[in-house]
């Protein structure tokens, strides 16, 4: 982890803010060259990896009642 990419994991987004403010983050992330998309899964899963740090990062969008998450791939 590092600044280009994300300082810490989410294992559900506590808030709509707080979704909102790493969503947004994470539209400008691949613009700015930080971060690019890899791949995403049937079940909504989206994969990307920091282009400085190399940490790969699995993200599933909040929706309704589940909460979504933002965590390292190991």
């Amino acid at each position: 982890m590092c600044e280009d990419c994300f300082t810490r994991e989410y294992s559900s987004f506590k808030s709509e803010n707080i979704w909102l403010e790493v969503d947004s983050q994470l539209g400008l992330k691949p613009g700015k060259g930080k971060m690019k998309y890899l791949s995403n899964t049937v079940d909504g899963e989206y994969f990307y990896q920091c282009v400085h740090c190399k940490q790969k990062w699995r993200l599933k969008d909040s929706d309704l009642s589940f909460r979504g998450y933002l965590l390292k791939v190991q």
